[in-house]
């Protein structure tokens, strides 16, 4: 399925049926509200398998791959990208999976060692990995700790992501199984928008409702 697909089946089953074009809902909207539901989804089956299985993970399906990230300086022996987006916040580290470096051999170094905030207070002291590079999450960016000239590569990322959020006619990277919780997390935010008294007056007075 598509995003542009699930974004219809939404607007449809919001607007019971067809979706006029002057519509207070329309579909970038619904789009802001897909990345919410895929985290949401991903929390969900993260506990769900904790409970059944006794160990907390995410399926691999809601997980996508990302490449060609550019890699830039921010201080010595401190390298940053930018991530497609925020990771989810599940596990330590788990929002991403892996982290890898590519040069322009198309030569994929091994995963890089992520690093959590409790550990990047005392990583420094230990002794340096061989031919292992650290990296640790801040929000959507990733900063890589080496000695190496890193703008030279680019980065490959996997993490908890539904796929390509500005582009429509991507596919939506998400289990079946999971999509009955998305429409129900989608449709509750959009039914509250639409359930609110409109403001058509522009007289800088704020609508209360009776």
């Amino acid at each position: 399925m598509t995003r542009s697909q699930f974004i219809e089946q939404i607007l449809r089953q919001v607007y019971g049926g067809y979706v006029q074009e002057d519509s207070s809902i329309t579909p970038m909207l619904v789009n802001q509200y897909i990345d919410q539901a895929i985290a949401f989804a991903a929390k969900t089956n993260y506990k769900e398998n904790a409970s059944l299985e006794g160990v907390g993970f995410v399926n691999n399906s809601f997980y996508t791959t990302f490449k060609d990230i550019a890699i830039s300086r921010d201080e010595s022996g401190l390298w940053k990208l930018t991530l497609p987006q925020v990771p989810v916040g599940v596990g330590a580290n788990e929002g991403i999976s892996t982290l890898q470096l590519k040069n322009n051999q198309n030569q994929i170094s091994q995963p890089c060692i992520p690093l959590t905030e409790n550990q990047k207070t005392y990583f420094q002291s230990l002794q340096n990995l061989p031919f292992k590079t650290l990296y640790y999450v801040e929000g959507n960016l990733a900063y890589l700790v080496s000695n190496l000239t890193l703008s030279n590569y680019t980065a490959t990322v996997t993490l908890v992501s539904g796929g390509n959020s500005s582009d429509l006619n991507s596919n939506l990277n998400v289990p079946g199984d999971y999509v009955p919780i998305m429409i129900d997390y989608i449709q509750k935010q959009l039914l509250l928008m639409k359930s609110r008294p409109q403001d058509l007056a522009n007289d800088g007075t704020d609508l209360t409702a009776n």
